[in-house]
């Protein structure tokens, strides 16, 4: 049964579906479904507590609790795509256009099309516990990106894109964000397997657990406001050595998560 507003566990929860994504209700929680995806079409199926329009309205602050039980159609090798659960501010376009300063507290997956490197010595693809923390830029009353927001994005998202410039960009921006990651190998060593996740966020610290078993403990966790999501797509991303780009994956079989 594909859901309409998820009123029997959360009536905050709503679908947000693209391209025959779809999400259905189980009996502890929802099964998010990726049908098999054309190598250029974006497929989406996520739940979240916050609209879409521009500009977002984000509900979730510090001191707040995530527990959540999750498992995943696919482990690693044959996951495709991004997926995941956790409070981001959804701070990209779907072309990968940066509309906002990028904050999360998640449990992230990335497959091997992806190189996101954010923290030195940490992979850029695989399942990971992850922070991110960019400082604030000005925005209007009505909470609409001002004048000086707006031209520092546009120029940020033209230097991102040419390959001279790129190298630059990344490396002011990982002096300017505060980013903790760990890859969850040894915790998950399968993906498919049922696992209790939590995420403990405060305003001074955020604190990331698998099973019971504490991933990433880690200060400056973002401010808030920040939405909740748990999604699986076909998308891919490379920001590292210079380079910036976004797309998509081929997907040829059904791929889902769970969560309860």
């Amino acid at each position: 049964m594909t859901i309409r507003p998820a009123q029997r566990f959360d009536p905050t929860l709503k679908p947000h579906l693209v391209n025959g994504g779809r999400v259905e209700e189980t009996e502890a929680g929802w099964r998010m479904i990726l049908p098999p995806c054309a190598p250029d079409a974006y497929s989406d199926a996520q739940l979240d507590d916050y609209d879409h329009g521009q500009p977002r309205a984000f509900v979730n602050h510090p001191p707040r609790a995530l527990r959540v039980r999750a498992r995943f159609s696919h482990d690693r090798g044959a996951l495709k795509g991004t997926a995941g659960f956790g409070f981001w501010n959804h701070p990209f376009s779907r072309e990968g256009d940066v509309i906002a300063p990028p904050r999360n507290l998640w449990f992230f997956f990335g497959s091997q099309e992806s190189d996101l490197r954010v923290v030195p010595g940490v992979a850029g693809h695989g399942f990971k516990a992850a922070l991110l923390n960019t400082p604030p830029l000005p925005v209007s009353a009505g909470g609409r990106a001002g004048p000086l927001t707006r031209m520092v994005n546009r120029a940020a998202n033209l230097a991102l894109r040419a390959r001279p410039l790129a190298r630059l960009a990344m490396a002011a921006g990982r002096r300017l964000v505060h980013a903790r990651e760990r890859l969850l190998d040894e915790p998950v060593p399968d993906l498919r397997d049922w696992h209790e996740y939590e995420i403990d966020w405060t305003a001074s610290r955020a604190v990331l657990r698998v099973d019971g078993r504490v991933v990433l403990d880690a200060p400056r966790p973002p401010p808030g406001p920040l939405g909740f999501v748990a999604w699986i797509d076909n998308y891919r991303a490379t920001a590292a050595d210079g380079q910036y780009a976004w797309g998509t994956v081929e997907t040829h079989e059904t791929q889902w998560l769970e969560v309860a």
